[in-house]
């Protein structure tokens, strides 16, 4: 997808080598140029969304030696040092301090290694430094805890059981509340109960977070709301007593990155995909919902402005917002649906 930069600061932008139908060059951002994560926070305030998670990869943690990262979902990469990713977070803090939005920082194990690597130790050692950041009023609490997500249990194949029990224990002993990603199918492993299956880890969360993406189709959806969310996850969430965060997204493609994958392979429907889940996962009344995601372009996720089918490059492998949708369309069912969350909840 190509982000709609209407109102990004010129100075942030910068020319792609895709074309626009006029000719033009589609132009991208980049998030460590003051005044983008402000403006990202303002759409966030404007629709009602109330905040963001905060993707922290685990293979960057460390960015004293800087690293290859991607930009904000763009699908555009460049160089970060630490002081930019730094810049970042703050500017998060500090916008979500001025609009009145929440964040979490989440950890996402893709490039932890157990053979390789502390990760229990790597957490609470960035966690430390980042004090400054999860001291912020704007800064996310349930049950009178902080909010942290780890991502990718059963999905990341090289964090252990044992690592992830090690990880779980002490983020919850240092004051946390725990949200786990997990593999959809989570429940299963809780019910086999097999050596090095995560189910261990599970039950020491205090929120599961099953990551769905994928897992159904417009056709699909509604035998997996009635019976995998509504039956399975929910009543082993109960039994547990596991609090619920569900996950739900827009369609997208990640044809870029997997070239035998089909262009489009989740199509949106108008928004008539995200609007059915929207209307599901209210139903269901969990927790937390998860919205996937704010601004992820690479995998056509993306629900803030995005262009339109007719002004994205032709021919060139991208998605668009369809011509007669608004380009803040889904930013509006996503607001929508969160006031009527909050009054499921009041």
């Amino acid at each position: 997808m190509v982000p709609d930069v209407s109102g990004y600061p010129a100075e942030c932008l910068f020319d792609s080598p895709f074309t626009r139908p006029d000719g033009s060059f589609a132009q991208f951002y980049s998030n460590d140029c003051e005044g983008v994560v402000d403006l990202h926070f303002k759409m966030m305030a404007e629709h009602g969304i109330s905040g963001a998670f905060l993707q922290r990869f685990y293979g960057y943690i460390n960015e004293a030696n800087g690293g290859w990262i991607n930009v904000s979902g763009s699908g555009v990469f460049r160089k970060l040092v630490s002081h930019d990713v730094a810049q970042i977070l703050n500017a998060a803090k500090d916008a979500a301090e001025k609009y009145g939005r929440g964040f979490v920082v989440e950890y996402d194990l893709n490039g932890a290694a157990t053979a390789s690597t502390n990760v229990t130790a790597t957490f609470l050692a960035d966690l430390a430094a980042l004090g400054d950041i999860t001291a912020s009023p704007a800064y996310m609490h349930h049950e009178g805890k902080p909010v942290i997500e780890i991502w990718g249990f059963g999905i990341v194949n090289e964090v252990t059981v044992d690592d992830g029990i090690a990880i779980v224990t002490a983020l919850k002993n240092a004051g946390f509340y725990v949200i786990l990603g997990v593999q959809q199918a989570w429940h299963a492993e809780m019910i086999e109960n097999q050596p090095g299956r995560f189910g261990p880890v599970y039950r020491l969360a205090d929120m599961i977070q099953p990551w769905t993406v994928g897992a159904y189709d417009i056709n699909s959806y509604p035998d997996f709301l009635s019976g995998r969310q509504a039956v399975e996850d929910a009543g082993a969430l109960q039994d547990l007593g596991i609090d619920s965060s569900i996950v739900v997204w827009p369609g997208g493609s990640s044809s870029n990155a997997n070239p035998n994958e089909q262009f489009d392979h989740f199509p949106r429907w108008n928004g008539s995909f995200y609007q059915m889940q929207l209307e599901g996962v209210l139903s269901l009344k969990p927790t937390f919902i998860f919205g996937a995601m704010f601004d992820d372009l690479n995998e056509g996720l993306s629900i803030f402005t995005v262009l339109r089918t007719s002004h994205f490059p032709p021919n060139q492998g991208f998605l668009g917002i369809d011509n007669d949708m608004a380009t803040d369309a889904y930013l509006q069912m996503a607001g929508n649906a969160a006031a009527r969350f909050a009054e499921l909840w009041q």
